[in-house]
């Protein structure tokens, strides 16, 4: 028979297929020509059983094939595998092998399984022998059969009867709740896979939640116990407890109605009493001296009389101890007891002994001095309120008040005189004449009813309202001053 031109081409095509197929089976999958292309290295394994691994069997590395097993030769005390490994992988020689099994009909390879990732590797230097304490077997067949029938062996077969009829009767007629069940624990199980991140964190965390409740238990144990003590107390008051709730309501409500009567007042002097707090900070010392001092004193008397009917009096003729200060008084004109004549206090002098001297011990230079005076509020001046010429009245020509003599009589003829305002209430004057920021005091003369404003101009407090506007916070005072003007 002639082959026509295109069944040879055909022929020739298939030829060169089937070799080309052979070779790369022949390279790839049985390692021909492995040493000569350069292609892999050689390690070793000791092994005291084989555990079914056989010649070309797969070796993987993390699960990765890496080469194939050489092959296996017998030694005194085991054997030793060849492993012809793919250059390209480095493995660590602190590596693991495990001979396992792929598949249930025993298909045998060897796993390499590293403890670390650093060098040296496999691929360096001279073959490795991976040691026989480094390598794991399967459990044999035989061993696993042998357990498997003593297992089946040791279980009776009555109970065992007994068993499958109580889970007949349990299941019977409930397949559509069992497939239910399965279909609702695959959801359940596909959310726990979606949400495995957070539940894996929520577990990290319950941990240290979990921690800190143990490391705290003492406390919980303590504060459980208390809250319990205090629960016990509530429940054996509970009828006092009621009762008070049961009058607070009405108290609360005449307090409010108390509150309410006395807004008008009761809250503009409690505002302005600031006043008089500034006048005892500023002597708290001196005050408090007084208050250590006086009780001393006020008990010392009445060692006079202790009860006994009679009274006990003592003579100490101190004279001149101590002596009397005379620094400072050098100029100071002696004046003795029988001149009666009037003359003006010297309010200059004074004694200019040091406070640690023992003269003059009851003296005004040993009394504590006052602090500084508080501050002015926000907007207003130094002096306000003050009448011409100072807080004591007296003016630029020496009359007390500005007028041509200082008397009662010359007071009420200037306020005659049409010097005196009238407040917002009194009169036509409005609210805008006055600047109630600048107003902190105000000077009051008693026999004209006049009120000095912060501008110096005389103003007559009416009693129809506006206080507060005048006044501002010192607006209280007129409590005190306005039955004085009436």
């Amino acid at each position: 028979m002639i082959l026509n031109r295109g069944v040879k081409v055909q022929l020739v095509v298939f030829a060169l297929i089937t070799v080309l197929g052979i070779s790369y089976t022949a390279v790839r999958f049985i390692g021909v020509g492995r040493d000569v292309l350069g292609r892999g290295y050689v390690a070793y394994v000791d092994l005291t059983d084989s555990g079914g691994i056989f010649t070309n069997a797969e070796v993987t590395y993390r699960g990765v094939t890496v080469g194939r097993v050489g092959p296996i030769e017998l030694t005194r005390d085991g054997l030793r595998v060849r492993l012809d490994l793919d250059r390209g992988h480095h493995i660590p020689r602190d590596t693991i092998a495990v001979v396992a099994n792929r598949s249930a009909v025993g298909e045998q390879y060897i796993d390499l399984r590293p403890r670390s990732d650093g060098a040296p590797f496999l691929d360096s230097g001279a073959p490795y022998t991976v040691p026989r304490q480094d390598t794991r077997l399967p459990v044999p067949t035989q061993e696993l059969l042998g357990n498997l029938d003593r297992l089946v062996a040791s279980v009776d077969q009555q109970d065992l009867a007994t068993v499958v009829d109580e889970l007949d009767q349990a299941f019977a007629g409930s397949a559509a709740d069992l497939q239910a069940i399965l279909d609702s624990s695959d959801r359940l199980l596909k959310e726990a896979n979606d949400n495995f991140p957070a539940a894996s964190d929520l577990l990290d965390n319950g941990r240290v939640v979990l921690d800190t409740q143990r490391d705290q238990g003492t406390n919980i144990r303590t504060f459980a116990r208390n809250l319990a003590v205090l629960t016990d107390e509530l429940r054996r008051d509970d009828p006092h407890l009621r009762d008070v709730l049961d009058r607070t309501a009405p108290a609360a409500a005449q307090a409010s109605g108390l509150i309410r009567d006395l807004s008008p007042t009761l809250p503009v002097l409690l505002a302005n009493l600031t006043s008089t707090g500034q006048v005892i900070t500023s002597r708290i010392d001196g005050l408090r001296s007084l208050l250590i001092l006086y009780p001393a004193t006020l008990a010392g008397g009445f060692t006079v009389t202790p009860g006994d009917g009679t009274e006990h009096f003592g003579l100490v003729l101190n004279l001149n101890s101590p002596p009397p200060c005379t620094k400072g008084y050098e100029k100071t004109e002696i004046r003795y007891p029988q001149d009666t004549s009037d003359r003006r206090a010297e309010l200059d002098v004074g004694c200019k002994l040091p406070r640690d001297s023992q003269q003059v011990v009851r003296g005004a230079r040993n009394a504590p001095p006052p602090r500084p005076a508080p501050a002015l509020p926000p907007g207003a001046t130094e002096g306000a309120g003050e009448p011409p010429g100072g807080a004591s009245g007296g003016a630029s020509d020496g009359s007390p008040d500005g007028s041509s003599d200082g008397s009662a009589d010359g007071r009420r003829q200037a306020a005659a005189a049409g010097e005196t305002r009238q407040a917002p209430g009194s009169s036509g004057v409005t609210a805008e004449d006055f600047s109630p920021n600048s107003i902190v005091m105000s000077g009051y003369d008693p026999l004209t009813g006049a009120v000095i404003g912060p501008n110096g101009q005389r103003y007559a407090l009416g009693t129809t309202g506006g206080q507060q506007r005048l006044l501002g916070d010192a607006s209280w005072k007129w409590l005190l001053l306005g039955p004085l003007a009436r």
